[in-house]
C-alpha cells in the first residue's frame, strides 16, 4: 500500500512538474493552438471626429465587442488578417480589414433618418442625439443626396419647425419657429457655420445657400435660442460640416444633372483619405434659365477642405470656398398678375433687365490640440469678402464686405463622486466692414452718384457651458453668453454737404441657458430648456429714413420654455422625437418700407410663438444587419401658434394677429426604398398651411400640397468604376402654389402692392453620377 502511495506521488510530482514547464513556456514562447493577437482602436463620427459609444464590433455576424463610452474598443482575435464590421444604429455600416496587430481609427458617416444615436457637437460636446438637452435636427449626406441635388431648400422643409422661402435661386428667406418671418429679403435672426466660419454677416444677415450640397457632409440645426455659445440667433444655428473622406477612401466623381427650364449641372469631386491627411476638392456649375420672365441663373462654386494630423491627437484644417453668381430677377407679383400669369417678371424688373452678379470667398483655418488626458484647445480664424454689383429699376446698387474674425474654445472633462463633469470657455470675435453706394438708374445705364456709405460692425461673443452627469444620470447642462455689438456709420458722400455719420452700441447683453435631460427607459430621454436669445437690428432698422442713425432701436430679444421626449422605441425601429415650445420675444424689430428703398426700422412691441414639433421614423428592415432590402418612413408635423401680442404700428394694432410670413401648420411625409440590387426611390409627401402676407391679416396664400418622388440605380460597372443614374419629378400634381411672400409690401407710386412669388409648376431632371475608387 505504502509502494502504491510512493508512486502516485512521484507520479503527481512528474505531472505537475510538466504542467509548471509547459506552463512556462506557454507565456515565454506562445501556443500556436491558443495564440490570441489584440485588435485596438476608436470608432469615431466621420462629420465631427467624437467618439461613437455602443458600436457592435463583428466577424461573421458575431458581436465580439461594443465600444465604450468614448468610442474605444479592445479585443482578441484568433489570427490576422481579419475583416470587421462595425454596425450601429444611425450610422452606415462599415467592413474594415486589419492586417495585423495595432491601433485602428474607424470612422461612420451617419445614415439618413434613423439618427437618435448619432454623436452631435452643436452644444460644443460629444453626445448622442438622444441625450442632447434641447431640440437637434440633422440633415446628413445621405439625406440630401435622397431629396434631390438642386438646391438644399426642400430639404430643410422636411424638418419640424423650419420653413424656407424660396423666390428664386438667389432669393431665400429661411425661418424657425417663426423667427426671421418678416425679414425683408434674406435670412437674419438666426445664424450659420460652415466649418466654423461664419456665414452670418455684422449685421445677421445669413446665406446658407451659397454652399453647393454636394460639398456638404451634415447639417446640424439648434432650434431656439442659442445664444450661449453662438451669439446672436434668436431663432437658432446652423451647423454645416464638409464632406471630408474616411480613412483609406479615394475618389474622383463626375456628376452631370440637366432638367427643366435649361437646368444644367457639372460637378466634379475629388477626395483622398490619407494615413494623415484627408483632403476634398470639388468645382461645379449650375445654370438655368428660369420658368419665368427676367430668371436666368448661372453659378460657378468651388470648394477645399483638408485635415492634417500634426502631432498626437491634434489636427489642423483648412476650409475655402469660392462662389461666383449671376442671377436675373424677376421680382415679386401683385394678385391679379400672379394669378393670372405667373411667368411674369414684375414690369418694372423686367423693363431694366434686373439683376445681381456676386462674387464671395470663404476661408478659415483650425487647429485641435489635446492639452492632456481631459483637456482641448480649438482655435480658427476666418476672413471672406463679398462684392456684389445689382441693378434695380430705381438705383443700381454696390456692395463691398470684408470681414475677419476668431473664435477659441477650451474645454475640460472630468469625475466628481464617479459622474463626468465637462466645461467649455471661449470667445468669438468678428469685425466686418460693409461699404456700399447707390448710382442712378438712367435706362440700364449708371448716371449721377447718389449716396456713398460705410458701416463697421464689430462684435464679441464671451461664453461659458458646463455639463454634469448627476447621480441620478440626469444630465444638467448651463451657459452663458456675453455679447457687445458696436456699429460705425460713416457717410461719405460729400455732394450733398449732410454728413449723417454716427455711431450705434446696444451695451452689453447677457444670454443665459439652463437644460435638462434624463432617461426614462434605456433609450428614451426626456428634455427641458430655458434659454434666451437677442438678434441685432439689420442694417435698414439701424438708419432713419434720411440716413442717419436711428439711436432709438434696441436688440430684439426672446425667452423660450421647452419640453420635449426622444428615443427609440418598437425594438429600435421607431425613432421618435417631441418637443412643446413657447418662445415669448420682445422689443419686435420691424423694418417698415415707405418707399422703393427707404425704410425704418421701430421695435413695434410683442410676439408670441407657441407650438409643437414631432418627427417619426420607422426602418421596416431594420439597420442592425443590413439586408437585400431598405425600407424606412418618416413623418414630420408641425402645428404653431405664432401671434402678435402687442403690436402697434404707425397707430395701428395688430395685436391678437397671426404673424406675418410663416405657416401655422406643416406635414412632411414619405418613403426611402432601396435593395442591395442597387435600384432605390423615395417619395416625399409637403402639406403647409395658409401664410398671412400682411399684418393686418387680410390676405393669405392659399394651402398647397406638394409630391416630389426621386428614383434611380446604382450599380458598380467593373472593378473600381461605379455608376449612379437618377431621375428627379418634383411637385408631380402640377399644384400653384406661393414659394415666398414679400412681407407687407408696399403700394409705390399708385401700383398694387406685389406680395407673391410663385413656385415652380412641375419640373423634372435627370442625372448620372460616375465613380472611380483608388
Amino acid at each position: 500500500m505504502n509502494m502504491i502511495r510512493k508512486r502516485l506521488h512521484l507520479n503527481f510530482e512528474l505531472i505537475s512538474a510538466r504542467l509548471l514547464i509547459s506552463a512556462a513556456l506557454t507565456v515565454i514562447c506562445g501556443s500556436p493552438a491558443t495564440a490570441q493577437s489584440l485588435l485596438t482602436g476608436k470608432v469615431i463620427d466621420s462629420s465631427n471626429r467624437h467618439g461613437i459609444q455602443g458600436v457592435n464590433l463583428l466577424i461573421n455576424d458575431s458581436i465580439l465587442y461594443t465600444t465604450d463610452d468614448r468610442g474605444n474598443f479592445s479585443f482578441s482575435v484568433e489570427s490576422f488578417p481579419v475583416t470587421v464590421r462595425a454596425s450601429c444604429v444611425g450610422y452606415d455600416s462599415e467592413s474594415f480589414h486589419a492586417k495585423g496587430p495595432g491601433i485602428l481609427e474607424i470612422e461612420l458617416n451617419a445614415s439618413g433618418y434613423m439618427l437618435g444615436e448619432v454623436v452631435v457637437s452643436a452644444y460644443e460636446k460629444e453626445q448622442k442625439l438622444n441625450d442632447v438637452a434641447g431640440s437637434i435636427s440633422l440633415l446628413t449626406k445621405n439625406s440630401l443626396a435622397e431629396d434631390n441635388d438642386i438646391n438644399i431648400t426642400n430639404a430643410l422643409n422636411k424638418l419640424p419647425g423650419i420653413y424656407m422661402h424660396s423666390g428664386s435661386y438667389n432669393t431665400n428667406r429661411l425661418t424657425i419657429r417663426g423667427i426671421g418671418s418678416r425679414s425683408l429679403f434674406g435670412t437674419s435672426k438666426i445664424r450659420a457655420y460652415y466649418d466654423n466660419i461664419p456665414l452670418t454677416s455684422g449685421d445677421g444677415e445669413t446665406t446658407v445657400e451659397d454652399i453647393d450640397p454636394g460639398l456638404i457632409d451634415r447639417i446640424e440645426i439648434i432650434k431656439g435660442p442659442s445664444s450661449s455659445l453662438y451669439g446672436a440667433g434668436l431663432g437658432g444655428t446652423l451647423l454645416i460640416f464638409s464632406d471630408l473622406p474616411s480613412f483609406g477612401e479615394k475618389d474622383i466623381q463626375y456628376q452631370f444633372t440637366g432638367g427643366s427650364y435649361g437646368y444644367l449641372k457639372n460637378a466634379i469631386t475629388a477626395r483622398a483619405g490619407l494615413d494623415k491627411l484627408k483632403v476634398l476638392a470639388g468645382i461645379n456649375k449650375i445654370q438655368n434659365n428660369g420658368f419665368r420672365e427676367n430668371n436666368a441663373f448661372e453659378r460657378l462654386t468651388a470648394g477645399l477642405a483638408a485635415r492634417a494630423a500634426v502631432g498626437q491627437g491634434a489636427a489642423v484644417t483648412i476650409t475655402l470656398n469660392y462662389i461666383d453668381q449671376r442671377a436675373e430677377i424677376p421680382s415679386s407679383l401683385n394678385d391679379s398678375v400672379y394669378h393670372a400669369n405667373p411667368e411674369a417678371a414684375a414690369a418694372n424688373w423686367k423693363a431694366t433687365a434686373g439683376f445681381e452678379d456676386y462674387q464671395k470667398f470663404l476661408s478659415g483655418l483650425q487647429l485641435s490640440v489635446p492639452a492632456g488626458k481631459n483637456s482641448l484647445f480649438e482655435g480658427s480664424i476666418f476672413a471672406s469678402f463679398r462684392s456684389s454689383y445689382e441693378r434695380r429699376p430705381f438705383n443700381i446698387l454696390t456692395e463691398d464686405t470684408r470681414a475677419l474674425g476668431s473664435r477659441f474654445k477650451y474645454a475640460y472633462s472630468k469625475e466628481i463622486f464617479g459622474k463626468e463633469f465637462s466645461m467649455a470657455v471661449g470667445y468669438e470675435y468678428f469685425f466686418d466692414r460693409y461699404s456700399w453706394t447707390t448710382i442712378e438708374n438712367l435706362n440700364k445705364s449708371e448716371g449721377a452718384l447718389l449716396s456713398d456709405n460705410r458701416e463697421n460692425r464689430e462684435n464679441l461673443n464671451l461664453f461659458l457651458k458646463t455639463d454634469w452627469l448627476l447621480p441620478t444620470n440626469t444630465l444638467l447642462t448651463a451657459g452663458l453668453n456675453l455679447n457687445m455689438t458696436d456699429y460705425q456709420y460713416l457717410d461719405i458722400y460729400s455732394v450733398d454737404s449732410i454728413d449723417n455719420s454716427g455711431s450705434y452700441t446696444f451695451g452689453r447683453t447677457w444670454s443665459p441657458r439652463i437644460g435638462l435631460s434624463h432617461p426614462i427607459l434605456k433609450q428614451l430621454h426626456i428634455h427641458a430648456s430655458l434659454s434666451q436669445g437677442f438678434s441685432p437690428p439689420s442694417l435698414p432698422e439701424t438708419l432713419t429714413p434720411a440716413g442717419s442713425i436711428n439711436p432709438d432701436i434696441q436688440p430684439e430679444t426672446g425667452i423660450n420654455y421647452e419640453i420635449g421626449i426622444r428615443g427609440f422605441m418598437a425594438g429600435s425601429k421607431l425613432h421618435a422625437d417631441l418637443s412643446i415650445f413657447s418662445l415669448q420675444v420682445k422689443n419686435l424689430l420691424v423694418a417698415r418700407r415707405i418707399g422703393d428703398d427707404q425704410f425704418i426700422g421701430i421695435n413695434a412691441g410683442k410676439t408670441g410663438h407657441r407650438g409643437i414639433e414631432a418627427s417619426f421614423n420607422y426602418d421596416f428592415t431594420g439597420e442592425r444587419k443590413p439586408g437585400p432590402l431598405k425600407l424606412i418612413g418618416f413623418a414630420t408635423i408641425t402645428l404653431s401658434d405664432f401671434r402678435f401680442r402687442e403690436f402697434v404700428d404707425d397707430s395701428i394694432d395688430y395685436s391678437g394677429n397671426l404673424l406675418t410670413g410663416v405657416p401655422q401648420n406643416e406635414i412632411n411625409a414619405g418613403l426611402d426604398f432601396a435593395v442591395a440590387a442597387g435600384f432605390y426611390s423615395n417619395m416625399a409627401y409637403r402639406y403647409v398651411s395658409r401664410i398671412s402676407v400682411n399684418d393686418m391679416n387680410t390676405l393669405f396664400t392659399e394651402p398647397y400640397q406638394l409630391v416630389n418622388l426621386k428614383a434611380g440605380f446604382r450599380k458598380s460597372l467593373f472593378g473600381p468604376l461605379s455608376a449612379d443614374i437618377y431621375g428627379i419629378l418634383n411637385n408631380a400634381l402640377n399644384e400653384k402654389y406661393v414659394s415666398m411672400i414679400q412681407v407687407n409690401a408696399a403700394a409705390v407710386g399708385g401700383n398694387p402692392p406685389r406680395y407673391f412669388y410663385p413656385g415652380l409648376p412641375r419640373n423634372f431632371y435627370a442625372g448620372l453620377i460616375i465613380k472611380y475608387s483608388f
